[in-house]
């Protein structure tokens, strides 16, 4: 029975409801305000158009198997349908959705109904990293919940079933990205320690969960798949706690982590709480691999503080019965605090998507093809929400079949690399960020930036929340002005000896 007395047709019902809700930022913005997105929009559109003659001059394309495919697949069917920018924004709405009722189907399956700690674990779905543009990831966990939520329904199925099922569903997860595959691993191996303890049994279990092993390796020998660990660093760890739920409104997100985490740790102490010991492993596990584990893997970042959110959506999870009236309260506030929080994150991208989109004006006086040299603060200094300047220009791809120097260039991580202006500099996002001296925030300083910039290779330069100096003036005309954002083309005259 329900520990606060819904029927599971109302029960349904609500969740729906919420999944719905978890997509409404996308329904209401102008553009998904999710910094990463925009980078990987770029290359979506680079993928379906291979024989344009200026992207093929601009970039590289190599397809191969990889841990990080998820959106990228979904692309290749839907872009060409919608266009990249419509089927790339649909298919990261429906994320959050499936995340939802992963958890609603994963709680029905540990628990046979949805306890009341279910309605905090949502809460973590609009987390930091998804909020980043981590769409690969986010995909990943979403479809693990769903598959450890079918594979504890199938543990009175056929050993020859549930085998196929677990070889072919790692594949799945790792397609997704590498990250949400150990995800699912530490999850199943939760639910299956909890089974039985038996070491050799145990293992026995495990093993079809490893079928991503093999392509793994093939494509770490073949492509390089990038750093395979860095440092471990405290600071990046202890970074990531108040960073969690970071979206719009700072006190109040640091607020809901303190809030969040504090919930979690009571709901694992307090008696009066029934708790499921799979899950309860799996969260123990999670939390043993996020302080374990190095802040980058494979090249890619955040490694460790990616694993938070689910670790907390599991341990919420994990928990189960209580006295009907705690339940009601823990149900009623978790389902509340994240209807403000959607409602934070929509107010915040109507408001800096109407600002972008005004900035992208810029590219209507852009001719196709053009070569323009961006220059913005990252995402990540500054002001508490992500503001995703310094990965917008990125559309430049989609709306013009631009070259911007905006994406990134980690041999076998990503299927895309910049071949323009290759060996010159200017060439990847290493060269696009903008050195903040209010918040301390590396990068060029705008005169550095315009001294060293090889003018010859570009056709525009592309300012975010600053401008040029006058002194530039003599080689750069303003074309376009936008609320944050200032276009200027390069005029093909022999360069003043200011430099800028």
């Amino acid at each position: 029975m329900p520990s606060f007395g819904l029927k599971p047709a109302t029960e349904r019902a609500i969740w729906l409801l919420l999944a719905f809700a978890s997509a409404v930022p996308f329904m209401v913005a102008p553009l998904p305000i999710l910094p990463d997105l925009f980078t990987h929009i770029g290359r979506y559109h680079v993928m379906n158009n291979l024989g344009d003659a200026w992207l093929s001059r601009y970039y590289a394309f190599d397809w191969h198997i990889t841990g990080n495919l998820g959106v990228d697949l979904l692309m290749v069917w839907l872009g060409p349908i919608l266009g990249t920018e419509k089927a790339a924004y649909l298919i990261t709405a429906i994320i959050p959705p499936i995340a939802v009722l992963g958890m609603y189907r994963l709680a029905r399956a540990v628990h046979g109904y949805v306890p009341a700690p279910a309605y905090l674990a949502i809460l973590l779905i609009w987390s930091f990293t998804f909020h980043h543009g981590f769409v690969n990831y986010w995909l990943g966990v979403g479809l693990a919940l769903h598959i450890a939520a079918s594979w504890v329904r199938l543990r009175d199925a056929p050993i020859w079933g549930r085998t196929l099922f677990a070889f072919v569903a790692a594949l799945l997860i790792w397609l997704c990205h590498t990250s949400a595959w150990g995800i699912l691993g530490l999850l199943i191996a939760g639910i299956e320690f909890a089974r039985d303890k038996r070491l050799l049994p145990f293992i026995g279990r495990m093993l079809p969960w490893t079928s991503p092993i093999l392509p793994m390796l093939i494509w770490r020998a073949t492509k390089g798949g990038g750093v395979l660990f860095e440092a471990w660093r405290l600071e990046e760890k202890l970074r990531g706690i108040p960073n969690l739920l970071r979206a719009e409104w700072k006190w109040f997100d640091v607020a809901s982590v303190v809030l969040v985490i504090l919930l979690a740790i009571w709901l694992h102490v307090d008696r009066r709480v029934g708790r499921d010991p799979g899950l309860r492993w799996a969260t123990l596990g999670l939390l043993a691999v996020s302080i374990i584990l190095p802040s980058t893997v494979l090249s890619s970042y955040f490694a460790d503080v990616r694993l938070f959110a689910p670790l907390l959506i599991i341990a919420f999870l994990a928990a189960g019965n209580m006295p009907r009236k705690m339940a009601q309260t823990i149900a009623l506030g978790g389902a509340l605090l994240f209807l403000v929080r959607v409602g934070e994150t929509s107010i915040g991208w109507i408001q800096r998507g109407n600002e972008i989109e005004a900035d992208l004006a810029a590219l209507d006086k852009v001719p196709i093809g053009a070569r323009i040299a961006v220059l913005a603060h990252s995402s990540e200094c500054g002001v508490w929400p992500l503001a995703g300047r310094n990965h917008a220009p990125s559309l430049a791809i989609v709306r013009r079949h631009a070259f911007v120097n905006t994406q990134w260039d980690i041999p076998g991580q990503h299927l895309m690399r910049p071949i323009y202006n290759e060996g010159q500099g200017f060439n990847d996002s290493r060269s696009v960020e903008l050195f903040n001296p209010a918040f301390g925030c590396p990068g060029f300083r705008v005169r550095t930036f315009l001294r060293y910039l090889p003018r010859e290779q570009f056709d525009y330069v592309w300012i975010w929340e600053a401008e040029a100096a006058p002194a530039a003036f003599s080689w750069l005309t303003p074309v376009y002005t936008g609320p944050t954002a200032r276009l200027y083309t390069i005029r093909k005259t022999p360069p003043s000896s200011s430099g800028g």
